[in-house]
């Protein structure tokens, strides 16, 4: 009898766990931070017309990504030249909630919100294109604290600002400042107070958010750091600290990239995944994976291949087994699969581009969109070659530059160009 009610107790915090997972989206690249979510439940084809359209929201001009949280969509949109406007979505309905704003002055190229928020029960942290990192009260839809990663860190404001993506972990609330005096910073999520700050990283301030991974045992922050194309003076480096204490664990020099914006993959507790389209101070692509060792004090890195002729400018390869699904954005912009020696699966030209649109896997599909023209792709991923089984158009704007990265939550896939906001059902009647 008691060992019924253990299993029964057991497959409940299961169900519970995959339910919470399946209807939140809470932060950059999802639950997980890998763009994968599982039991789900989509459709496996769209019919000829697509998926059907649940409502649209306008926005202004940017490329930040919506997370979501207890049926809530959170963005950031900015009022160009004045302010920041955090916005709280109905999933269902489309209705706004509720906003807080903020005053940013001025304006970068390619302008609007360029990170995702990270959201739990209570509150949500976002940063700013300027560098302004709030934590706000879902409750009052008031700031609890705020933080300015630019003032308090220093450096330059980079030419298109900061695309830093918080991470929160326990009590930690994690962002990349990047700056003159700290690299990565971990504050107390609800009272703002530092708790650890790593040391100046060797490359520059540029748009990479960082991840979590756990190699040898110990969870950590992964971030890569790019050097100036050139200088002399900078070099790049792929360094990981210890999440509760922010001691350095490791730092691997071998990426050679100067203009990363794509996040490492924390692919499992052996295995990094490594793509940037600014290679050996050319725009030229590159996949590298990493075995990493651990020997209980030191790390070791084993490279087992350096693909030099596929890579991803701005988002991360999805890892199926041991296949890799990315979108090759040099040289031949087409979507890619490797195998886990680095060898192309497909033909060379035999599939379509997507420019610089993200990549999401749903039940063990893919959704493509193109960066371009906003359009979403439904792919059915096998390294036979390139499966496509359902298309669908949701923007119309000229120049959509759908370069945000998707969410999904219960049954709706959100997706963004510089006009607007899409909910879309793909969950099975």
């Amino acid at each position: 009898m008691l060992n019924r009610l253990v299993l029964a107790l057991l497959t409940l915090v299961v169900f519970s766990c995959s339910q919470q997972k399946e209807n939140n989206w809470p932060q950059y690249l999802g639950p997980d931070r890998n763009a994968t979510i599982s039991d789900a439940g989509i459709l496996r084809q769209w019919p000829e017309s697509g998926p059907a359209k649940v409502w649209e929201f306008p926005l202004g001009p940017g490329y930040g990504g919506a997370a979501v949280f207890d049926g809530e969509v959170f963005v950031l949109d900015r009022i160009k030249g004045e302010s920041d406007v955090l916005r709280c979505i109905d999933l269902e309905t489309g209705a706004e909630k509720w906003k807080y704003s903020y005053e940013a002055k001025g304006e970068l190229p390619y302008p609007g919100s360029r990170a995702v928020p990270v959201v739990d029960e209570n509150y949500v942290w976002c940063v700013g294109p300027h560098g302004h990192f709030h934590c706000i009260d879902k409750k009052t839809q008031q700031a609890v604290w705020m933080q300015n990663l630019l003032s308090d860190y220093g450096g330059e404001l980079n030419t298109w600002g900061f695309s830093v993506s918080p991470i929160v972990s326990g009590n930690l609330v994690i962002v990349s400042p990047q700056g003159e005096t700290a690299g990565v910073v971990a504050y107390n999520k609800t009272s703002g107070e530092v708790v650890w700050e790593s040391r100046r990283l060797s490359g520059y301030r540029f748009h990479v958010s960082p991840v979590l991974g756990n190699y040898g045992g110990v969870e950590q922050v992964i971030m890569t750091s790019s050097c100036v194309k050139g200088d002399g003076f900078t070099t790049d480096e792929v360094v990981a600290f210890e999440v509760k204490t922010g001691k350095e664990l490791w730092s691997y020099k071998g990426f050679d990239s100067f203009a990363c914006i794509a996040p490492p993959v924390a692919v499992d507790d052996k295995h990094l995944l490594l793509t940037s389209c600014a290679y050996k101070d050319r725009y030229d692509p590159v996949t590298i994976l990493l075995e990493v060792n651990n020997d209980g004090e030191n790390y070791r890195f084993n490279e087992l291949f350096r693909n030099e002729e596929a890579g991803c400018k701005m988002h991360p390869p999805l890892v199926i087994g041991q296949h890799i699904y990315l979108n090759n954005n040099r040289r031949v912009n087409e979507m890619v699969c490797l195998n886990w020696q680095g060898e192309r699966c497909w033909p060379e030209k035999s599939t379509p581009g997507f420019e610089l649109g993200s990549i999401i896997m749903i039940d063990g599909m893919l959704i493509n969109q193109n960066g371009k023209n906003g359009d979403l792709h439904l792919i059915e991923p096998t390294p036979e070659g390139y499966k496509e089984v359902g298309k669908a158009s949701f923007f119309t704007a000229e120049k959509s530059q759908a370069w945000s990265p998707m969410a999904f939550a219960n049954g709706k896939l959100l997706a963004r160009d510089n006009e607007k906001l899409v909910c879309v059902e793909l969950k099975e009647s």
